[in-house]
């Protein structure tokens, strides 16, 4: 069997409606590229991506090769989902059948937001419980109180309900870390926090670690370092330490992952899975979880944040499980009249804006936009998590104060003061 040609298909899928304008604000696209590969043999098998089309270059690595040849493939997992598709067709077995021995038939899966207002973080939780979910991965930024959004979200979760914050080092460092932390871990309904201060600082991890009770993830699961290096990975070392108590298996090769998975296991340690898609990325992770022994933490990928799924039959959802398909490869057919329809939809118009962050007394600190507030506050260039910070987005109103900002903010990398 040979992969003889590979179909790219860009496509435009809206995400829903209610937090469409806010996924644009955090700089979400809506573009998704499906791969549908070709074989001598007549079959197909899928893959994708969220954003434009990969390089050509990596698609021509998998023309004229054997999708066995990507067993273990240490390729982009977005092209290496569709071999597992048409490993799994081949022999007519489920796709897990060719990764390992199966762990589980539901997997855990969970919700995903950006960091929001309290008031939209607890609509995002009703959405999310009412369709099934029970844990949540919310990223924690400084233009937001994440402990009064925590409470928003402890106020009307189900009692079996968890989140995790994402802080991506938002916190900086020990000092600023502590307060914040300490705040967190009264909310039972906070069940761990992923990169609370910047990777590289091992020390301030570990007295962190020395002072709070609440769980620690790292963003990253590669155990695997190349032939002949004398140096370990960063999570390895991490993980033989006791640094943390889980880590993030994302956007990992399908190597790295199954690897990762063995080696989290002999050390009893959680995963939490995170492929970024549709439904088509959803089975294959799914695939994954389905033989990596210790994908126990709620995995994400995003899927529910898009108006269509792209696949024919949707995901169950029970509990917060998501059943592992039984069909040969992936177990998903593409949905042809979603990708008709989404080959054609215009991409949003949206108004100029700008980014409002504030502060306790109503100082108001004026942003570009929220990656810039994101990457200066991180930077301590503001205060950071300041009690009852809030961060509000100001469209244009066609007055000339707002032109006038917006021109003075494209022209300086600084945030203007009141």
């Amino acid at each position: 069997m040979k992969i003889t040609e590979i179909d790219v298909i860009p496509l435009r899928v809206p995400y829903e409606a209610r937090i469409r304008k806010a996924y644009h604000h955090f700089a979400m696209a809506e573009e998704v590229t499906v791969y549908r590969f070709h074989t001598d043999t007549g079959l197909e098998g899928l893959g994708e991506n969220p954003g434009p089309p990969l390089e050509q270059q990596a698609l021509d690595a998998y023309i004229g090769t054997d999708p066995f040849d990507h067993v273990m493939g240490q390729g982009r997992f977005n092209l290496d989902m569709a071999c597992y598709d048409l490993m799994g067709k081949h022999l007519d077995l489920p796709a897990w059948k060719v990764m390992g021995q199966q762990a589980r038939q539901w997997v855990a899966m969970g919700w995903w937001m950006p960091s929001m207002s309290p008031e939209d973080t607890a609509a995002e939780v009703r959405e999310a419980a009412g369709r099934g979910y029970r844990g949540l991965k919310c990223k924690a930024r400084a233009f937001y109180d994440v402990v009064e959004c925590a409470q928003a979200i402890q106020e009307v979760a189900p009692p079996d309900f968890r989140v995790e914050f994402d802080f991506n080092g938002a916190l900086i460092c020990v000092e600023k870390a502590l307060p914040v932390l300490r705040a967190l871990e009264k909310i039972p309904v906070v069940k761990g926090v992923e990169e609370p201060i910047f990777a590289y600082d091992i020390e301030g991890w570990r007295r962190l670690h020395r002072e709070i009770r609440i769980p620690f993830y790292l963003h990253g699961v590669r155990v695997l370092s190349e032939a002949a290096s004398r140096q370990p990975s960063g999570p390895w070392t991490g993980l033989r330490s006791g640094d943390f108590e889980g880590a993030l298996c994302s956007h990992e090769c399908v190597r790295d992952a199954l690897a990762a998975g063995w080696t989290f296991a002999a050390a009893n340690t959680p995963i939490l899975l995170q492929y970024v898609g549709t439904g088509i990325t959803t089975a294959f992770a799914l695939h994954l979880g389905a033989v990596m022994p210790t994908a126990t933490l709620p995995g994400v990928t995003a899927s529910h944040s898009y108006e269509d799924d792209l696949i024919v039959d949707p995901h169950p959802v029970q509990r917060g499980f998501m059943r592992v398909p039984e069909a040969p490869g992936l177990g998903v057919a593409l949905d042809e009249d979603a990708v008709a329809k989404y080959r054609e939809t215009p991409s949003a118009e949206w108004p100029r804006h700008l980014s409002v962050v504030t502060f306790p007394g109503g100082v108001r600190h004026y942003y570009r936009n929220l990656q810039q507030a994101e990457r200066l506050m991180k930077q301590g260039v503001d205060e950071s998590f300041a009690p009852g910070v809030r961060l509000d987005e100001w469209e244009d109103d066609g007055s000339r104060r707002f032109d006038g900002l917006w021109k003075r903010l494209q022209a300086q990398d600084w945030p203007a003061w009141d």
